[in-house]
């Protein structure tokens, strides 16, 4: 391993010193810049380019033409003190497109497409996804050239590649490990001695998988088989929940030095607590690389959200933290960059680029120094833990456990199933009694801690009703009562005729006992158009995601509107009297991604952006409708 590793290291040494000897002969104004005018993005020094690039030798891959590029740069890429750094030690960003699936949008995917990106765009990296399942490399082996042609373009052009082992579906990254161990081996074999290699072994392990038991095992075994063949460049790990599970592996990380971590995030889904998050891991020294994100929300659809897109582009450039941005794609859905029947080769003018396409150019060409950014710190303080609430005469006493870096606290307040307004601020102990409350009336309440970087995530509700009785016990007794439910309802976009489902929904008791969530389920109906199989997908909850679960099936009768059903079931949890779940962000796609058509879909709502009561979905209790109207 040491000899390949001394060989690249002169390879680059002897690409330098060509550069300045043919620079010296040429005298000034003599050598062209790697960056050429961006007409149309079709030349290659003075050369038609061609629609395909052919495999070049891999000892001219440290060229002096090359060596002017971005990786002739900044060469050899390692992770030192949590950031990704240069074959000079400093701190670099990378900023770049990924692929979408090269079974579907592989056309997309060549040289003269990337070299486009790198000239008009500022890419430096580009992310080359091959899925494993849904027609991907599993059952079409030969895919592995469309990423070979990926990685030999970015070697000529002078970009950093990230080859993406692109497991969804299949969940579990240990499904296919025997194929992924072989695949890239071979990558490794036929690229080790290059410095633009990133190898990305795992991109969204989700479903019933962690990080302890499944994703840390299958990354030990495939790090030691790259690395029998490249014991330096970077790897990319993905880590549990679709790659939002940072926290896992900050409190286990893997030994090899060279291993960057997976987090995606899509901008209308994903928000501050992921990036509380991503603080608090790279506090703990672990080094991020977001090596998917979107403008929409999770489906790749929705929006595109780019206000809250443009905190996490300042994020990322704050922090240093590398990027590649799903996808490069003409595809009809949001996330996607380009505009349907774009080129394949680009060449795109504004009019070819999607609403997400223009902004991720302007991010991407924004601050281009790549300097790293600076170390960063915690940015707000922790969530509250260990709320009470205990009513009393008049009056209701809240207690929380102190909160790490709070300067104070807010204590929020609801009537009823009210909104929260700010009831106290500035508080500096772990304690406050609201004596404004009126006996008799049930009030919802939470806490936040805050310092002068901003406010932490909320607290977990509590509820509390005062009476004229001192001697009243705290609320939220457990019980297995039905209470009395009701189903808040909303959408995540507008659009019935996309590729997905997106009922958002808030199971609200009004109650006088809380609810044991074991025994609730929540039934959903539609038509499956094509009767394919479906996948479900609980993007965020309250409650946990993971304590979410999803079974599909027929409705009696087929009547229309709601042939089919999806019925969500929950592992753990309560609702707690006169409180609710909070928010359950449910998705549902066919398995090969064609469209829905929800137009006359039993429990859709047309324009329901915000939450409403919605009887056409129905909640059950002990297998009891206890809310809502059956088709």
């Amino acid at each position: 391993m040491q000899k390949r590793s001394w060989r690249k290291g002169v390879s680059v040494m002897l690409a330098f010193l060509l550069v300045a000897v043919l620079v010296a002969c040429a005298g000034p104004g003599g050598w062209a810049s790697a960056k050429e005018a961006s007409g149309s993005g079709k030349t290659e020094n003075g050369q038609l380019a061609a629609s395909k690039a052919s495999a070049p030798v891999h000892a001219a891959k440290t060229s002096a033409s090359s060596a002017a590029s971005f990786v002739g740069t900044h060469g050899q890429l390692s992770i030192q003190n949590g950031k990704l750094t240069d074959a000079s030690g400093n701190p670099v960003q990378l900023k770049g497109m990924s692929s979408h699936g090269i079974q579907w949008f592989g056309d997309y995917v060549n040289k003269e497409s990337m070299k486009w990106l790198r000239d008009d765009w500022g890419l430096n990296v580009f992310r080359v996804a091959m899925y494993t399942e849904s027609d991907g490399y599993i059952s079409n082996p030969s895919l592995k050239n469309k990423v070979k042609e990926a990685v030999d373009a970015a070697i000529e052009l002078g970009v950093y590649v990230i080859v993406d082992w692109h497991i969804l579906s299949d969940g579990d990254p240990n499904t296919h490990k025997t194929q992924s161990k072989a695949f890239f081996k071979e990558m490794a074999q036929t690229y080790g001695d290059t410095p633009n290699i990133i190898y990305e072994i795992a991109n969204e392990p989700n479903g019933n998988v962690n990080w302890n038991n499944q994703i840390k095992p299958y990354a030990e075994e495939l790090i030691a088989t790259i690395r029998a063949e490249d014991p330096d460049n970077p790897i990319i790990v993905g880590t549990g929940t679709w790659s939002q599970d940072i926290h896992d592996a900050a409190a286990s990380p893997l030994t090899d030095e060279n291993v960057l971590y997976a987090v995606h995030f899509y901008a209308g889904t994903h928000g501050a607590w992921l990036r509380d998050r991503i603080d608090a891991a790279m506090a703990q020294g672990l080094a991020v690389f977001v090596s998917e994100w979107g403008t929409s929300d999770a489906s790749g659809n929705g929006g595109p959200f780019l206000t809250e897109a443009k905190q996490w582009t300042d994020f990322m450039a704050n922090r240093g933290i590398s990027w590649a941005n799903w996808s490069l794609a003409d595809k009809q859905e949001a996330s996607a960059a380009l505009a349907p029947g774009a080129s394949f080769t680009g060449g795109w003018t504004q009019a070819q680029l999607s609403a997400s396409g223009k902004f991720v150019r302007e991010q991407m060409l924004a601050g281009s120094g790549n300097t790293g950014g600076t170390t960063p710190v915690v940015q707000v303080p922790t969530q509250v833990k260990g709320l009470t609430a205990t009513a009393g005469n008049a009056k209701v006493a809240l207690k929380w456990n102190a909160t790490t870096g709070a300067d104070s606290y807010i204590v929020k307040r609801a009537e009823g199933g009210g909104t929260y307004t700010i009831l106290k601020k500035g508080i500096t102990q772990a304690s406050f009694t609201d004596a404004t409350a009126v006996n008799g009336k049930t009030y919802r309440y939470k806490v936040g801690a805050v310092n002068t970087k901003g406010a932490g995530t909320d607290s977990t509700e509590v509820t509390a009703k005062p009476v004229s009785s001192s001697t009243t016990p705290p609320v939220t007794p457990p019980s297995t009562g039905s209470g009395n439910l009701k189903l808040l309802y909303r959408i995540l976009d507008d659009n019935a005729s996309d590729n997905a489902l997106r009922p958002v929904f808030n199971i609200r008791n009004t109650g006088s006992n809380a609810v044991d969530l074991k025994n609730v389920k929540v039934r959903y109906y539609y038509t499956n158009e094509g009767g394919v199989s479906q996948n479900y997908f609980c993007d965020w909850a309250q409650i946990g995601a993971s304590n979410v679960k999803a079974a599909f099936g027929k409705t009696s009768g087929s009547p229309t509107g709601a042939t089919d059903y999806v019925e969500l079931s929950f592992t753990a949890g309560t609702i707690p009297a006169n409180g609710e779940t909070g928010e359950i962000q449910s998705r549902i796609h066919k398995s090969d991604w064609s469209n829905y058509d929800e137009t006359d879909d039993y429990s859709y709502k047309a324009g329901q952006m915000q939450f409403g009561e919605w009887d056409r979905a129905v909640v059950y209790v002990n297998d009891a409708v206890a809310y809502g109207i059956e088709p």
